[in-house]
Protein backbone atom coordinates (compact mmCIF):
# COMPACT_ATOMS: atom_id res chain seq x y z
CA UNK A 1 0.00 0.00 0.00
CA UNK A 2 1.33 3.39 -0.78
CA UNK A 3 -0.24 6.95 -0.32
CA UNK A 4 -0.12 7.55 -4.25
CA UNK A 5 1.53 6.31 -7.22
CA UNK A 6 -0.52 7.13 -9.86
CA UNK A 7 0.35 5.80 -12.75
CA UNK A 8 3.19 5.38 -13.57
CA UNK A 9 1.76 8.39 -14.29
CA UNK A 10 4.15 10.92 -14.95
CA UNK A 11 7.05 9.22 -15.30
CA UNK A 12 5.98 6.27 -18.01
CA UNK A 13 7.98 5.45 -21.42
CA UNK A 14 7.79 2.79 -23.73
CA UNK A 15 10.07 0.15 -21.65
CA UNK A 16 7.22 0.07 -18.80
CA UNK A 17 4.00 0.28 -20.77
CA UNK A 18 2.52 -2.30 -23.71
CA UNK A 19 2.10 0.33 -25.99
CA UNK A 20 3.10 3.67 -27.45
CA UNK A 21 5.01 6.61 -25.67
CA UNK A 22 2.02 7.79 -23.07
CA UNK A 23 0.57 11.29 -24.30
CA UNK A 24 -0.26 13.94 -21.24
CA UNK A 25 -3.67 13.82 -20.28
CA UNK A 26 -4.20 17.23 -21.09
CA UNK A 27 -3.13 20.08 -23.57
CA UNK A 28 -2.36 22.35 -21.05
CA UNK A 29 -3.67 25.93 -22.45
CA UNK A 30 -6.36 24.25 -25.02
CA UNK A 31 -9.14 22.51 -24.59
CA UNK A 32 -9.37 21.09 -27.69
CA UNK A 33 -5.88 19.55 -26.92
CA UNK A 34 -5.61 15.59 -26.44
CA UNK A 35 -8.40 13.02 -25.66
CA UNK A 36 -7.89 11.75 -22.05
CA UNK A 37 -9.76 8.36 -23.58
CA UNK A 38 -6.51 8.23 -26.12
CA UNK A 39 -4.55 7.53 -22.69
CA UNK A 40 -6.74 4.43 -21.27
CA UNK A 41 -4.47 0.98 -21.67
CA UNK A 42 -5.30 -2.39 -19.91
CA UNK A 43 -2.40 -3.33 -18.05
CA UNK A 44 -0.32 -6.76 -19.04
CA UNK A 45 -1.43 -9.54 -18.75
CA UNK A 46 -4.32 -7.88 -16.15
CA UNK A 47 -8.04 -8.52 -16.76
CA UNK A 48 -10.28 -5.35 -16.50
CA UNK A 49 -11.24 -5.01 -13.31
CA UNK A 50 -8.76 -6.21 -11.48
CA UNK A 51 -6.36 -3.54 -12.00
CA UNK A 52 -2.70 -4.28 -10.29
CA UNK A 53 -0.09 -1.53 -9.46
CA UNK A 54 -0.82 1.45 -7.92
CA UNK A 55 -3.18 1.36 -4.63
CA UNK A 56 -4.15 4.28 -1.95
CA UNK A 57 -3.57 4.28 1.94
CA UNK A 58 -6.26 6.57 2.67
CA UNK A 59 -4.96 7.46 6.40
CA UNK A 60 -1.84 8.19 4.88
CA UNK A 61 -3.53 10.42 1.63
CA UNK A 62 -5.62 12.06 4.17
CA UNK A 63 -2.84 13.47 5.94
CA UNK A 64 -1.02 14.13 2.94
CA UNK A 65 -3.70 16.04 1.96
CA UNK A 66 -4.61 18.16 5.16
CA UNK A 67 -0.94 19.84 4.82
CA UNK A 68 -0.63 20.36 1.22
CA UNK A 69 -1.38 23.56 -0.13
CA UNK A 70 -3.73 24.01 -1.96
CA UNK A 71 -2.77 23.93 -5.55
CA UNK A 72 -0.37 20.82 -4.44
CA UNK A 73 -4.25 19.35 -2.86
CA UNK A 74 -5.72 19.73 -6.43
CA UNK A 75 -2.86 17.61 -7.77
CA UNK A 76 -2.92 15.09 -5.45
CA UNK A 77 -6.71 14.58 -5.27
CA UNK A 78 -6.75 14.10 -9.43
CA UNK A 79 -4.22 11.99 -8.66
CA UNK A 80 -6.27 10.09 -6.23
CA UNK A 81 -9.39 9.91 -8.50
CA UNK A 82 -7.01 8.59 -11.74
CA UNK A 83 -5.61 5.51 -9.54
CA UNK A 84 -9.37 4.71 -8.21
CA UNK A 85 -10.90 4.68 -11.53
CA UNK A 86 -8.33 3.11 -13.14
CA UNK A 87 -8.15 0.28 -10.27
CA UNK A 88 -11.38 -0.17 -10.79
CA UNK A 89 -11.97 -0.68 -14.40
CA UNK A 90 -8.71 -1.90 -15.00
CA UNK A 91 -6.76 0.17 -17.04
CA UNK A 92 -3.65 2.65 -16.89
CA UNK A 93 -3.81 6.11 -16.93
CA UNK A 94 -0.70 7.76 -18.47
CA UNK A 95 0.10 11.33 -18.16
CA UNK A 96 0.61 14.69 -16.26
CA UNK A 97 -2.53 16.19 -14.38
CA UNK A 98 -4.23 19.34 -14.74
CA UNK A 99 -2.97 21.91 -12.89
CA UNK A 100 -5.35 24.27 -11.01
CA UNK A 101 -3.92 26.72 -13.17
CA UNK A 102 -4.43 24.85 -16.41
CA UNK A 103 -7.93 24.06 -15.41
CA UNK A 104 -8.78 27.98 -14.81
CA UNK A 105 -7.78 28.39 -18.22
CA UNK A 106 -9.81 25.85 -19.62
CA UNK A 107 -12.45 27.10 -18.01
CA UNK A 108 -12.08 30.82 -19.35
CA UNK A 109 -11.63 29.42 -22.30
CA UNK A 110 -15.09 27.43 -22.67
CA UNK A 111 -16.94 30.39 -21.22
CA UNK A 112 -15.65 32.25 -24.15
CA UNK A 113 -17.06 29.67 -26.70
CA UNK A 114 -20.40 28.90 -25.01
CA UNK A 115 -20.97 32.31 -23.15
CA UNK A 116 -21.46 30.24 -19.44
CA UNK A 117 -19.57 30.09 -16.54
CA UNK A 118 -18.52 26.82 -15.05
CA UNK A 119 -16.70 26.23 -11.61
CA UNK A 120 -15.47 22.64 -10.91
CA UNK A 121 -15.69 22.15 -6.82
CA UNK A 122 -14.14 19.26 -5.76
CA UNK A 123 -15.62 17.22 -2.35
CA UNK A 124 -13.05 15.54 -0.21
CA UNK A 125 -14.47 14.03 2.35
CA UNK A 126 -11.89 13.44 5.53
CA UNK A 127 -11.85 11.18 8.65
CA UNK A 128 -11.74 14.40 10.63
CA UNK A 129 -13.24 16.99 8.12
CA UNK A 130 -14.82 18.09 4.88
CA UNK A 131 -12.68 20.25 2.54
CA UNK A 132 -13.96 21.73 -0.48
CA UNK A 133 -12.02 23.26 -3.73
CA UNK A 134 -12.97 25.60 -5.77
CA UNK A 135 -11.83 26.40 -9.08
CA UNK A 136 -13.01 29.33 -11.35
CA UNK A 137 -12.02 30.62 -14.22
CA UNK A 138 -8.96 33.15 -14.67
CA UNK A 139 -9.08 32.72 -10.89
CA UNK A 140 -6.93 31.64 -7.82
CA UNK A 141 -9.04 28.68 -6.21
CA UNK A 142 -10.32 28.41 -3.38
CA UNK A 143 -10.13 26.59 -0.12
CA UNK A 144 -12.78 25.55 2.11
CA UNK A 145 -12.80 23.47 5.36
CA UNK A 146 -15.52 22.23 7.23
CA UNK A 147 -14.31 20.72 10.97
CA UNK A 148 -17.84 19.69 12.09
CA UNK A 149 -18.27 17.47 8.93
CA UNK A 150 -16.37 14.27 9.65
CA UNK A 151 -15.74 11.53 6.99
CA UNK A 152 -18.59 9.50 9.48
CA UNK A 153 -21.29 11.71 9.47
CA UNK A 154 -20.64 13.12 5.43
CA UNK A 155 -21.35 9.56 4.52
CA UNK A 156 -24.35 8.75 7.40
CA UNK A 157 -25.90 11.91 5.84
CA UNK A 158 -25.42 11.51 2.25
CA UNK A 159 -27.00 7.12 2.37
CA UNK A 160 -29.90 8.92 4.47
CA UNK A 161 -30.77 11.23 1.90
CA UNK A 162 -30.07 9.20 -0.73
CA UNK A 163 -32.63 6.58 0.96
CA UNK A 164 -35.12 9.42 1.86
CA UNK A 165 -35.05 11.51 -1.65
CA UNK A 166 -36.41 8.12 -3.33
CA UNK A 167 -39.31 7.25 -0.99
CA UNK A 168 -42.31 8.92 -2.75
CA UNK A 169 -44.47 8.47 0.58
CA UNK A 170 -42.64 11.35 2.70
CA UNK A 171 -43.31 14.35 0.77
CA UNK A 172 -40.50 16.25 2.30
CA UNK A 173 -38.88 13.36 4.11
CA UNK A 174 -35.92 14.45 2.48
CA UNK A 175 -35.69 17.98 3.15
CA UNK A 176 -33.52 17.64 6.46
CA UNK A 177 -30.42 15.71 5.33
CA UNK A 178 -31.14 17.37 1.90
CA UNK A 179 -30.14 21.01 3.79
CA UNK A 180 -27.30 19.28 5.93
CA UNK A 181 -25.32 18.36 2.74
CA UNK A 182 -26.42 21.77 1.09
CA UNK A 183 -24.75 23.73 4.51
CA UNK A 184 -21.59 21.70 3.97
CA UNK A 185 -20.76 21.36 -0.13
CA UNK A 186 -22.50 24.59 -1.24
CA UNK A 187 -23.09 27.48 1.33
CA UNK A 188 -19.28 27.95 2.14
CA UNK A 189 -18.63 28.74 -1.63
CA UNK A 190 -22.17 30.07 -2.27
CA UNK A 191 -20.84 33.91 -1.89
CA UNK A 192 -18.13 33.59 -4.20
CA UNK A 193 -21.04 31.37 -6.88
CA UNK A 194 -23.00 34.34 -6.67
CA UNK A 195 -20.43 37.19 -7.25
CA UNK A 196 -18.68 35.13 -9.94
CA UNK A 197 -22.26 34.86 -11.79
CA UNK A 198 -21.60 30.94 -11.68
CA UNK A 199 -24.48 29.17 -14.07
CA UNK A 200 -23.06 25.47 -14.34
CA UNK A 201 -21.58 23.11 -10.99
CA UNK A 202 -19.31 20.60 -11.90
CA UNK A 203 -18.20 17.79 -8.94
CA UNK A 204 -15.19 15.85 -8.79
CA UNK A 205 -16.60 13.76 -5.55
CA UNK A 206 -14.77 11.43 -3.27
CA UNK A 207 -15.32 7.74 -2.36
CA UNK A 208 -18.97 7.22 -1.24
CA UNK A 209 -20.40 10.26 -2.37
CA UNK A 210 -21.16 9.87 -5.91
CA UNK A 211 -24.31 8.72 -6.07
CA UNK A 212 -26.36 11.96 -4.12
CA UNK A 213 -28.77 13.68 -6.29
CA UNK A 214 -26.78 16.60 -6.08
CA UNK A 215 -29.66 18.24 -7.99
CA UNK A 216 -32.30 17.83 -4.83
CA UNK A 217 -29.95 19.71 -2.34
CA UNK A 218 -32.21 21.99 -0.65
CA UNK A 219 -31.01 25.35 0.86
CA UNK A 220 -34.66 25.54 2.97
CA UNK A 221 -36.27 27.56 -0.20
CA UNK A 222 -34.71 26.59 -3.08
CA UNK A 223 -33.46 23.00 -4.89
CA UNK A 224 -29.91 23.75 -5.88
CA UNK A 225 -30.83 22.51 -9.88
CA UNK A 226 -33.23 26.12 -9.59
CA UNK A 227 -30.01 28.23 -9.84
CA UNK A 228 -27.25 26.05 -11.12
CA UNK A 229 -27.11 23.35 -13.63
CA UNK A 230 -25.08 20.54 -12.00
CA UNK A 231 -22.56 17.60 -13.35
CA UNK A 232 -20.23 15.39 -11.86
CA UNK A 233 -16.60 14.23 -13.32
CA UNK A 234 -13.98 11.42 -12.29
CA UNK A 235 -11.69 13.92 -12.58
CA UNK A 236 -10.81 16.74 -14.86
CA UNK A 237 -7.97 15.17 -16.34
CA UNK A 238 -9.57 12.33 -17.34
CA UNK A 239 -12.78 14.53 -19.05
CA UNK A 240 -12.69 15.41 -22.98
CA UNK A 241 -13.94 19.03 -22.17
CA UNK A 242 -13.68 19.61 -26.09
CA UNK A 243 -16.82 21.64 -27.32
CA UNK A 244 -18.65 20.38 -30.74
CA UNK A 245 -21.96 20.78 -31.41
CA UNK A 246 -24.59 18.03 -30.99
CA UNK A 247 -27.72 19.43 -32.35
CA UNK A 248 -27.48 17.85 -35.93
CA UNK A 249 -25.78 14.19 -34.65
CA UNK A 250 -27.53 10.57 -35.55
CA UNK A 251 -29.31 9.10 -33.04
CA UNK A 252 -29.15 5.06 -32.48
CA UNK A 253 -31.95 4.51 -30.47
CA UNK A 254 -32.44 1.36 -28.53
CA UNK A 255 -35.36 0.55 -26.32
CA UNK A 256 -37.06 -2.84 -24.84
CA UNK A 257 -40.27 -2.54 -23.44
CA UNK A 258 -41.25 -5.77 -22.75
CA UNK A 259 -40.22 -8.27 -20.05
CA UNK A 260 -36.76 -10.06 -21.24
CA UNK A 261 -34.43 -12.55 -19.34
CA UNK A 262 -36.61 -11.62 -16.10
CA UNK A 263 -36.63 -8.08 -15.76
CA UNK A 264 -39.75 -5.99 -15.53
CA UNK A 265 -41.30 -4.40 -18.33
CA UNK A 266 -41.16 -0.60 -19.25
CA UNK A 267 -44.41 -0.01 -21.23
CA UNK A 268 -43.42 3.55 -21.51
CA UNK A 269 -40.31 3.00 -23.64
CA UNK A 270 -41.87 2.39 -27.23
CA UNK A 271 -43.24 5.63 -26.88
CA UNK A 272 -39.98 7.01 -25.67
CA UNK A 273 -37.85 5.73 -28.51
CA UNK A 274 -40.85 5.95 -31.07
CA UNK A 275 -40.54 9.86 -29.95
CA UNK A 276 -36.73 10.54 -29.90
CA UNK A 277 -36.77 9.19 -33.42
CA UNK A 278 -39.90 10.16 -35.41
CA UNK A 279 -39.56 13.44 -33.67
CA UNK A 280 -36.98 15.04 -31.70
CA UNK A 281 -34.02 13.56 -33.23
CA UNK A 282 -32.73 12.07 -36.31
CA UNK A 283 -31.60 8.61 -35.66
CA UNK A 284 -32.26 4.74 -36.08
CA UNK A 285 -33.83 2.46 -33.63
CA UNK A 286 -34.08 -0.88 -32.56
CA UNK A 287 -36.97 -2.45 -30.16
CA UNK A 288 -37.66 -4.82 -28.03
CA UNK A 289 -36.66 -8.18 -30.35
CA UNK A 290 -34.55 -5.91 -32.19
CA UNK A 291 -32.30 -4.83 -29.46
CA UNK A 292 -29.53 -7.99 -30.11
CA UNK A 293 -26.12 -6.85 -29.30
CA UNK A 294 -25.55 -8.21 -32.79
CA UNK A 295 -27.64 -5.87 -34.46
CA UNK A 296 -26.66 -2.94 -32.24
CA UNK A 297 -23.19 -3.57 -33.59
CA UNK A 298 -24.01 -4.06 -37.22
CA UNK A 299 -26.14 -0.50 -37.11
CA UNK A 300 -23.50 1.02 -35.49
CA UNK A 301 -20.69 0.07 -38.08
CA UNK A 302 -22.96 1.33 -40.96
CA UNK A 303 -22.41 5.04 -39.90
CA UNK A 304 -21.19 7.48 -37.04
CA UNK A 305 -24.37 7.93 -34.22
CA UNK A 306 -22.85 11.06 -32.20
CA UNK A 307 -26.00 10.15 -29.52
CA UNK A 308 -26.64 6.72 -28.65
CA UNK A 309 -29.64 5.97 -26.34
CA UNK A 310 -29.86 2.91 -24.51
CA UNK A 311 -33.92 2.66 -22.69
CA UNK A 312 -33.28 -0.60 -20.88
CA UNK A 313 -32.38 -2.07 -17.70
CA UNK A 314 -28.88 -0.85 -16.63
CA UNK A 315 -27.41 -1.65 -13.08
CA UNK A 316 -24.07 -1.12 -11.73
CA UNK A 317 -23.42 -3.48 -8.96
CA UNK A 318 -21.15 -4.34 -5.72
CA UNK A 319 -18.13 -6.25 -7.13
CA UNK A 320 -15.62 -6.54 -10.36
CA UNK A 321 -17.04 -4.02 -13.08
CA UNK A 322 -18.32 -7.64 -14.92
CA UNK A 323 -21.05 -7.69 -12.45
CA UNK A 324 -22.54 -4.31 -13.79
CA UNK A 325 -24.81 -4.68 -17.42
CA UNK A 326 -26.85 -3.11 -19.97
CA UNK A 327 -29.85 -5.39 -20.64
CA UNK A 328 -29.97 -6.27 -24.15
CA UNK A 329 -32.93 -8.55 -25.35
CA UNK A 330 -30.44 -11.53 -26.00
CA UNK A 331 -28.04 -11.22 -23.01
CA UNK A 332 -26.87 -9.03 -20.18
CA UNK A 333 -24.00 -6.94 -21.43
CA UNK A 334 -21.09 -6.27 -18.91
CA UNK A 335 -19.45 -3.21 -18.61
CA UNK A 336 -15.94 -4.77 -19.53
CA UNK A 337 -17.53 -6.01 -22.74
CA UNK A 338 -19.75 -2.65 -23.28
CA UNK A 339 -16.22 -1.13 -23.01
CA UNK A 340 -14.70 -3.50 -25.16
CA UNK A 341 -17.60 -3.17 -27.76
CA UNK A 342 -16.84 0.18 -27.64
CA UNK A 343 -13.43 0.56 -28.81
CA UNK A 344 -14.44 -1.57 -31.45
CA UNK A 345 -16.72 0.66 -32.32
CA UNK A 346 -14.34 3.34 -32.35
CA UNK A 347 -16.29 5.32 -29.85
CA UNK A 348 -13.14 7.10 -28.69
CA UNK A 349 -11.97 8.15 -31.83
CA UNK A 350 -13.03 11.48 -33.30
CA UNK A 351 -15.59 12.63 -34.36
CA UNK A 352 -16.14 10.97 -30.93
CA UNK A 353 -19.27 9.47 -29.44
CA UNK A 354 -20.85 13.18 -27.76
CA UNK A 355 -23.65 11.54 -25.69
CA UNK A 356 -24.58 8.63 -24.10
CA UNK A 357 -28.01 8.24 -22.30
CA UNK A 358 -29.18 5.64 -20.24
CA UNK A 359 -32.53 6.32 -19.11
CA UNK A 360 -33.48 3.40 -17.08
CA UNK A 361 -30.38 2.63 -14.89
CA UNK A 362 -29.99 2.01 -11.24
CA UNK A 363 -26.30 2.30 -9.11
CA UNK A 364 -26.63 0.70 -5.71
CA UNK A 365 -26.87 2.55 -2.98
CA UNK A 366 -23.95 3.49 -0.80
CA UNK A 367 -21.43 0.81 -2.88
CA UNK A 368 -18.06 2.65 -3.59
CA UNK A 369 -17.64 -0.13 -6.63
CA UNK A 370 -20.87 0.94 -8.00
CA UNK A 371 -20.44 4.16 -7.82
CA UNK A 372 -17.12 3.92 -9.28
CA UNK A 373 -18.82 2.33 -12.31
CA UNK A 374 -21.10 4.76 -12.70
CA UNK A 375 -19.18 7.88 -12.13
CA UNK A 376 -16.45 6.27 -14.55
CA UNK A 377 -19.59 5.82 -17.38
CA UNK A 378 -17.03 7.89 -20.01
CA UNK A 379 -14.19 6.21 -19.23
CA UNK A 380 -15.67 3.09 -19.85
CA UNK A 381 -17.27 3.73 -23.03
CA UNK A 382 -15.20 6.18 -24.58
CA UNK A 383 -17.79 8.27 -25.19
CA UNK A 384 -17.79 12.15 -23.93
CA UNK A 385 -20.66 12.67 -22.13
CA UNK A 386 -22.74 10.03 -20.23
CA UNK A 387 -26.34 10.68 -18.95
CA UNK A 388 -27.50 8.07 -16.63
CA UNK A 389 -30.04 7.52 -13.50
CA UNK A 390 -28.70 7.27 -9.93
CA UNK A 391 -32.37 4.93 -9.79
CA UNK A 392 -35.05 3.18 -11.37
CA UNK A 393 -37.29 5.88 -12.15
CA UNK A 394 -41.04 5.51 -13.05
CA UNK A 395 -41.21 4.44 -16.51
CA UNK A 396 -43.68 7.80 -17.04
CA UNK A 397 -41.12 10.05 -15.11
CA UNK A 398 -39.00 8.98 -17.07
CA UNK A 399 -40.54 9.64 -20.83
CA UNK A 400 -41.37 13.20 -18.94
CA UNK A 401 -37.68 13.86 -18.61
CA UNK A 402 -36.12 12.46 -21.99
CA UNK A 403 -38.42 14.25 -24.00
CA UNK A 404 -38.27 17.55 -22.30
CA UNK A 405 -34.41 16.76 -22.27
CA UNK A 406 -33.95 16.33 -26.07
CA UNK A 407 -36.07 19.41 -26.85
CA UNK A 408 -33.82 21.49 -24.97
CA UNK A 409 -30.59 19.97 -26.06
CA UNK A 410 -31.14 21.43 -29.56
CA UNK A 411 -31.53 25.14 -28.40
CA UNK A 412 -29.33 24.85 -25.08
CA UNK A 413 -25.72 26.63 -24.97
CA UNK A 414 -24.51 23.45 -22.86
CA UNK A 415 -25.47 19.96 -22.18
CA UNK A 416 -25.83 20.03 -18.22
CA UNK A 417 -28.18 23.38 -19.19
CA UNK A 418 -30.50 20.82 -21.43
CA UNK A 419 -30.60 19.06 -18.07
CA UNK A 420 -31.35 21.36 -15.95
CA UNK A 421 -34.78 23.36 -17.85
CA UNK A 422 -35.63 19.63 -18.47
CA UNK A 423 -35.48 19.01 -14.31
CA UNK A 424 -36.80 22.29 -13.41
CA UNK A 425 -39.72 21.90 -16.23
CA UNK A 426 -40.64 18.66 -14.37
CA UNK A 427 -40.56 20.13 -10.52
CA UNK A 428 -42.53 23.26 -11.71
CA UNK A 429 -45.09 21.15 -12.96
CA UNK A 430 -44.29 22.34 -16.26
CA UNK A 431 -43.95 18.82 -17.57
CA UNK A 432 -46.86 16.86 -15.73
CA UNK A 433 -49.28 13.56 -16.56
CA UNK A 434 -52.78 14.57 -16.88
CA UNK A 435 -55.85 12.91 -18.48
CA UNK A 436 -54.17 9.94 -19.97
CA UNK A 437 -51.82 12.38 -21.58
CA UNK A 438 -48.19 13.87 -20.99
CA UNK A 439 -48.68 17.54 -21.19
CA UNK A 440 -45.40 19.10 -22.39
CA UNK A 441 -46.30 22.45 -21.89
CA UNK A 442 -49.81 24.71 -21.74
CA UNK A 443 -49.96 23.93 -25.78
CA UNK A 444 -48.76 20.52 -26.59
CA UNK A 445 -49.47 17.01 -25.14
CA UNK A 446 -48.72 13.80 -26.42
CA UNK A 447 -51.51 10.89 -25.85
CA UNK A 448 -50.21 7.96 -23.65
CA UNK A 449 -50.77 4.22 -24.19
CA UNK A 450 -53.43 2.62 -21.91
CA UNK A 451 -51.11 0.75 -19.34
CA UNK A 452 -49.32 4.18 -19.00
CA UNK A 453 -52.45 6.28 -18.58
CA UNK A 454 -53.27 5.47 -15.52
CA UNK A 455 -53.59 7.01 -12.92
CA UNK A 456 -55.08 9.93 -14.76
CA UNK A 457 -53.14 13.07 -12.74
CA UNK A 458 -49.75 12.58 -11.38
CA UNK A 459 -47.37 15.26 -10.17
CA UNK A 460 -43.67 14.81 -11.32
CA UNK A 461 -42.06 17.31 -9.44
CA UNK A 462 -41.17 15.54 -5.78
CA UNK A 463 -37.19 15.03 -6.40
CA UNK A 464 -37.83 11.28 -7.12
CA UNK A 465 -38.58 11.87 -10.49
CA UNK A 466 -36.29 14.48 -12.05
CA UNK A 467 -32.85 14.29 -9.16
CA UNK A 468 -31.97 10.79 -10.09
CA UNK A 469 -30.68 11.62 -13.53
CA UNK A 470 -27.12 13.18 -13.72
CA UNK A 471 -24.54 13.96 -16.16
CA UNK A 472 -21.26 12.54 -16.54
CA UNK A 473 -18.00 13.90 -17.75
CA UNK A 474 -18.60 17.10 -20.54
CA UNK A 475 -21.32 19.54 -19.25
CA UNK A 476 -20.86 21.61 -22.30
Amino acid sequence: MICLKSVQAQTGNQSDTTGPDPQEFNNQSDTTGNDPQELVKPEANTPLGNSGGATIDRKAFDSSFEGAGINEAINLFEESQAVQFGQYLGVNFFGEVATAQEISQSLDELYRQRGRKSAIIYVVSLKNQLQLLLILANNQPIRKVILEANRELVQKTAKEFRSQVTDRGKQNGYQDSAQKLYQWIIAPLESVLKANQIDSLVFSLDSGLRSIPLAALYDGKQFLIENYSVSIIPSFSLTDTRYVPIANKKMLALGISKSTQGKAPLPAVATEIALLTNSLWTGQKLLNEQSTIDNFEAISRQGHFGIIHMATHAEFKPGAIHNSYIQFWNAKLGFDQMRQLSQVLEWQQDPKVELMVLSACRTALGDKEAELGFAGLTIQTGVKTALGSLWYVSDEGSLALMTKFYEQLKTAPIKSEALQQAQLAILKGQVRLEEGQLQLDRERQLPLSPELSKPNHRNLSHPYYWSAFMMIGNWN
